[in-house]
């Protein structure tokens, strides 16, 4: 849901307080964004539960945190693990806002509609909610990440041995070697440049749809103040 550099700024706030070894920590953070190439689905990575519907928006599904928290109970220690962790409460709290805030339900909790942050709504034909749903969420988190990563708070890993040594206390080791070294290559070489604002996104320079800056820096901070507490209950 958020973008890598919104993961990484929150880790990297959050570790600021939790004083976790930063490389294994900032990596764990961008684990269940799993690349092509691993034969378990970005899906299956974040826990998501068909069985478990969002409370308010029952069309929408939940991460099972509790079911994260079992699998890895043993692995809770380590930094690498946490940093997974703190991904997927990122990812439910951003979630929890969107879907709670941004979609528009009928009666019987069918996704009518999107609410923009002038109170706007569009009207959204279900065939095609999913990806307007996506087109303007992602959108959103996208250029606010850019502008934290230009804006200097966004760190990313830099010792690959480290993270491979530590990908084995993942379930099903699903990363291998290789995919680590990808991911590591397009942090170092690939990532800048897309982060990078475009002329259109410099003019206007916090152009947002559904959120307000103002309401898209509350989110920053108050997800950074739960994950921090989250994750001091196990540290």
């Amino acid at each position: 849901m958020p973008s890598w550099s919104i993961h990484l700024a929150v880790a990297k706030k959050v570790n600021k307080k939790l004083k976790l070894n930063e490389d294994l920590f900032l990596y764990g953070n961008l684990i269940p964004d799993v690349d092509k190439g691993t034969f378990i689905t970005r899906y299956n990575a974040h826990y998501y539960n068909e069985k478990l519907p969002f409370p308010t928006v029952p069309q929408e599904k939940m991460i099972d945190i509790n079911k994260f928290l079992d699998t890895y109970k043993n692995k809770l220690n380590n930094p690498l693990i946490l940093g997974y962790y703190s991904h997927l409460l990122t990812d439910q709290f951003y979630n929890e806002r969107v879907y709670t805030t941004r979609w528009v339900q009928d009666d019987n909790n069918n996704i009518v509609g999107i609410r923009f942050n002038n109170n706007k709504i569009l009207k959204i034909d279900i065939d095609d909610k999913k990806r307007l749903k996506r087109k303007y969420k992602h959108k959103d988190f996208e250029l606010y990440g850019k502008h934290l990563f230009n804006d200097g708070y966004v760190s990313i890993p830099k010792n690959s041995n480290l993270i491979k040594e530590n990908a084995i206390y993942l379930k099903d080791k699903f990363l291998t070697d290789e995919l680590i070294e990808c991911r590591f290559n397009y942090l170092k070489n690939g990532f800048a440049d897309f982060n990078k604002l475009n002329f259109k996104e410099k003019l206007f320079k916090h152009n947002y749809k559904l959120f307000t800056k103002k309401e898209l820096d509350e989110l920053f901070d108050e997800c950074v103040d739960m994950v921090t507490k989250k994750l001091k209950k196990l540290v």
